[in-house]
């Protein structure tokens, strides 16, 4: 199926292009995809996006200020569109969404400039690319015809699909419990209905695998994309770095046989300092960028974490040739980090290697590790099998605290996932991937908590490395929190504990708000409450020559601490394509100014950029790298990563939901996590899982809603419900679909009806009992 936007991205050209080379390019050879695609062409012209050169040929409108964005909707019904040039977004009006559903690419047309606080509002004009080909739908019978129809779950899509593939309509309704996933064949346009058919039936209580599923569905994650038959390209052995003697070492804690492959790490002491090699495996060599290996991985964007399994990213030859093994000669990329006894940075130096792993530490071996005693001579059974690399492991961990401390910049946080076994791979750190604005705090036990602590360390150095080369990368952005909502939440904390010790100059930093929450009885809660202000974190791109991103040209990255992700190529597609841009520095890049000059510069070394006065890359590689650094590829990462995101919390959710259902009538402790107009969310101390509290089930009185003290009063009883109170609560329902748990407040006077009646049953089975 050929989307408007295949057709403007073939009409790049000033001067025009021939319908005849669309046609070419867009590989069309029936008569019917011509005469569509001259269907579309004629509505694009008429709508001012295209035009004519001249008969023959077809280009752009630039006259028009036409802007490309995302429709994104909320359940309530409102809509912007936010834009790809990261402008304002734009509000359209429910008669101007011109059909347009929640994620689709849109071109739309300012109709009324923002004034004040008020943002701009425009008109779609038409759809460049849908998001969804499939979703999850209800079939219900429609109350007018009784024909089958499709209502979407997903309430930000608030349309009917007519379904083609129903024959029997007088057939028995599907059954409650079931999901259908709907395929669409036909969108809506104009007066005429969405059409589509019936792919599968997903049912609701279908055990964890049946969730699962459910889940992928939900969030378009396809867990069988045909890989393409491709094999990966050989690595040449010719001036790689043999390193095959150092017994680098893997610290590992997924523990699913199709988890993805981390990096390699080795430490020595060095000059009062340590060095340190992060030894990365190779992808980018093994594919070629735009090919159609680069294409699949590309779409696929990412792995996805199943709770205890893996849905994979690579496919399995990339996988096969590129996962280090232990005791196999493997090729890496390699970057040596010195570090002084404070942790600063003093050198650093990125190369092409072949490397050869020693052991796998795992969380098992660190524990025992940190049990042993300074002192003792006896070495533990569980470390016994690495006894070898002892003093590696112990500089490795040393390195780590002190790179760590020095991190000032990255928000740390206790993540609370529930202990069950089909979550368990979600508990460990997931190096270098930030699924919200905050990460895991360090724990030296966790394997891979380790590993994240160098990776970012890692990522920051090749973000120095590229900018200094001006060459283009892939950076994570934190977003910005908001002050007032630091000072808001400051005064939470301080109705919460009166012990806690803050700066109120309103100059108070996140870390600095985090580190007085520590001793407080209520840091859980504060913890909470911080999470909700903490913006997530973008993908952006770094391109010094077009001007796309001139506030990172002007950073002190040493002190911001901007992180290009490379070391992991197996988790997703934008290590990929930073790992590219280093390995083309390292293979193709020019290292000395002409072939008769003497003096070789190391492209990998530190600060080596400011001895380069010509250009690293030939024309040719300048434009193939140009072509693929592109706006469009980051803003299709940031939604995979969104994806991504949802399902990772979904996961959770459903597990959370599914263990709620065990404990429907049952009286629980609870702690209140919020408070509304509308109730209060609670969560459940087994569970940690929240479900609302809605204020008509407390029905004794009417509840004032306090927002500044976070409370709600009774008019008459004067009972409060206030942030950290502890409750007993009953849950009611619990919406899988929905990811809501009902919850009812035990009040006292049931409690005590409860133990009266107990009280009674306990004296008449004493009475019974009684010989006399």
């Amino acid at each position: 199926m050929t989307s408007v936007l295949k057709i403007l991205e073939n009409l790049c050209y000033e001067d025009g292009l021939e319908i005849s080379k669309l046609e070419k390019s867009l590989k069309l050879t029936k008569r019917v995809d011509k005469d569509n695609l001259n269907i579309a062409i004629k509505a694009l012209s008429k709508l001012g996006i295209v035009q004519y050169v001249n008969e023959d040929k077809l280009s752009i409108n630039n006259s028009i200020p036409f802007l490309q964005g995302r429709v994104r909707c909320s359940s309530k019904g409102y809509c912007f569109v936010a834009r790809e040039d990261q402008g304002e977004d734009i509000y359209i009006r429910e008669a101007n969404l011109n059909n347009a559903w929640h994620g689709d690419l849109v071109i739309v047309l300012i109709t009324k400039p923002g004034v004040k606080r008020r943002a701009p509002e425009g008109s779609i004009q038409c759809v460049l690319e849908r998001h969804n080909d499939t979703l999850l739908a209800k079939v219900e019978p429609d109350k007018l015809t009784g024909d089958l129809k499709a209502y979407p779950l997903d309430d930000r899509i608030p349309v009917t699909i007519e379904l083609e593939n129903v024959i029997d309509v007088d057939k028995k309704l599907p059954d409650k419990d079931l999901i259908h996933e709907i395929k669409i064949s036909k969108y809506p346009i104009a007066q005429h209905k969405a059409k589509g058919s019936i792919i599968r039936e997903l049912s609701i209580n279908a055990g964890v695998e049946g969730d699962i599923e459910l889940l992928l569905a939900k969030n378009n994650i396809s867990r069988n994309q045909d890989s393409p038959k491709v094999a990966p390209r050989k690595i040449s052995l010719k001036g790689r770095e043999d390193l095959t003697s150092q017994p680098s070492l893997l610290f590992q804690s997924w523990e699913s046989k199709n988890s993805p492959s981390l990096p390699a790490l080795y430490a020595e002491p060095f000059e009062g300092g340590n060095r340190i090699w992060i030894h990365s495996p190779t992808i980018s060599e093994r594919i070629n960028l735009g090919g159609r290996l680069d294409k699949f991985l590309r779409d696929k964007g990412e792995v996805i974490c199943l709770g205890n399994n893996w849905l994979d990213f690579l496919n399995e030859s990339l996988r096969s040739a590129s996962q280090f093994k232990i005791n196999d000669e493997c090729e890496a990329i390699s970057l040596i980090i010195d570090i002084n006894a404070e942790g600063n940075i003093t050198d650093w130096k990125f190369s092409l290697s072949i490397i050869k792993p020693a052991k796998i530490i795992n969380p098992k071996h660190l524990k025992a590790i940190k049990n042993r005693k300074p002192t003792s001579k006896s070495i533990p059974i569980a470390i016994k099998p690495i006894k070898d690399n002892l003093e590696v492991i112990y500089t490795l961990i040393h390195s780590a605290k002190l790179i760590n401390n020095r991190n000032n910049v990255s928000i740390k946080l206790d993540e609370h996932i529930p202990n069950l076994e089909r979550l368990y791979e979600l508990h460990k750190t997931f190096p270098s991937r930030d699924f919200h604005g905050w990460s895991k705090t360090y724990d030296s036990c966790d394997s891979q908590s380790i590993s994240d602590v160098y990776i970012r360390l890692a990522n920051n150095i090749l973000a120095q490395h590229l900018i200094g080369y001006k060459l283009p990368f892939i950076y994570k952005e934190h977003e910005v929190i908001d002050q007032s909502s630091i000072n808001e939440l400051t005064k939470s904390a301080l109705s919460l504990d009166k012990n806690i010790t803050v700066n109120l100059d309103e100059t108070l930093t996140t870390n600095e708000l985090i580190k007085s929450f520590e001793s407080s009885t209520e840091k859980k809660i504060l913890h909470k409450l911080l999470k909700h202000i903490i913006p997530g974190i973008n993908l952006k791109l770094f391109m010094i020559n077009n001007q796309l991103d001139n506030e990172v040209s002007n950073y002190d990255i040493s002190t911001n601490n901007i992180e290009s992700p490379w070391c992991c190529p197996s988790l997703n597609y934008w290590n990929i394509f930073n790992q590219f841009i280093l390995s083309s520095l390292l293979s193709d890049g020019k290292n000395k100014a002409s072939s008769r000059s003497k003096v070789i510069v190391e492209l990998g070394k530190k600060d080596s950029w400011d001895q380069v006065d010509w250009e690293i890359f030939s024309s040719k590689h300048n434009e193939n790298i140009s072509i693929h650094s592109s706006l469009r590829l980051v803003q299709h990462l940031n939604e995979i990563r969104k994806n991504s995101k949802s399902f990772r919390n979904n996961i959770i959710s459903i597990a959370q939901g599914r263990e709620a259902q065990k404990i429907i009538g049952k009286e629980v402790t609870a702690i209140i996590t919020g408070v509304q107009s509308y109730g209060f969310f609670a969560e459940i101390d087994e569970l940690t899982a929240e479900g609302l509290v809605h204020v008509s089930t407390l029905g004794d009185d009417w509840y004032e809603y306090r927002s500044r003290q976070n409370l709600l009063v009774g008019r008459k009883n004067k009972r409060t419900y206030q942030l950290a109170q502890k409750v007993n609560v009953r849950v009611l329902k619990v919406d899988i679909l929905k990811n809501q748990i009902d919850l009812e407040l035990v009040k006292e006077k049931e409690k005590e009806k409860e133990k009266e009646k107990e009280t009674v049953i306990e004296n008449e089975t004493i009475i019974n009992n009684d010989p006399a």
